[in-house]
């Protein structure tokens, strides 16, 4: 039996997120979830974390629905404390439910599963020589994300929609301006995009593939825990 613990930027339970991912798992797998902002005032933590301008910025949600942006650096600070109280709890592993980059991270003990290591890796391998774009939520991100994306050939296109928008509008918008551009595949670089918004995509006539970030770390992940 395997003891999963699941670790959002925001508030806990994310089964939005986490759903993809929980799905691969073996069925004897024991999960818990923990959040940087769980805690009596999560709105005043979110303002102790918020967003500086001029560096990277991770978008997430409250449990109210209300969308906050955060500072990168600050939150890889109050993860690591996070991680550690997995750990003593007793989990085999630690999933992030985040695409951001937290080099400094660890686990003493436990599997960690960064989603930006595993994502980058598979568009790596899978399409290498492949055209791709690369959504991300906020214009403010696209900087952070060239730099996360150097290391993939061809250089990819980059354009924004946040996955908490009330439709997919802005979503589709995003996704013919990359196709328009050439590019061969999506990939949606944020573990708010879900499957409704893979399949919206599709409904709206965007007939590139589209891999989602939980898609990915779920078929990577599934294997190592079973």
């Amino acid at each position: 039996m395997r003891n999963i613990g699941f670790l959002t930027i925001g508030q806990a339970p994310r089964p939005d997120l986490s759903a993809g991912i929980e799905a691969a798992l073996p069925a004897t797998a024991r999960v818990r979830h923990a959040g940087v902002l769980d805690g009596p005032d999560p709105a005043r933590e979110a303002e102790r974390l918020a967003a500086v301008p001029g560096r990277p910025t991770l978008i997430t949600r409250l449990a109210t629905g209300a969308t906050v942006t955060l500072d990168e650096a600050a939150v890889g600070e109050a993860l690591q404390a996070r991680v550690d109280a997995l750990e003593g709890e007793g989990v085999d592993a630690v999933v992030l439910l985040c695409t951001g980059e937290f080099p400094a991270l660890r686990a003493r003990r436990a599997l960690l599963v960064e989603p930006d290591v595993l994502l980058t890796t598979y568009v790596r391998g899978v399409l290498s020589g492949v055209q791709v774009g690369v959504i991300v939520p906020l214009p403010e991100q696209v900087a952070a994300a060239r730099d996360k994306w150097r290391d993939v050939t061809p250089t990819p296109e980059f354009a924004t929609a946040s996955p908490y928008a009330a439709d997919e509008t802005e979503l589709l918008g995003a996704a013919r301006e990359l196709v328009g551009q050439g590019v061969e595949a999506l990939v949606l670089d944020c573990m708010g995009y879900a499957e409704w918004h893979r399949e919206a995509l599709r409904a709206g006539g965007v007939r590139v593939p589209v891999l989602t970030s939980s898609g990915v770390t779920g078929a990577m992940t599934g294997p190592l825990l079973a």
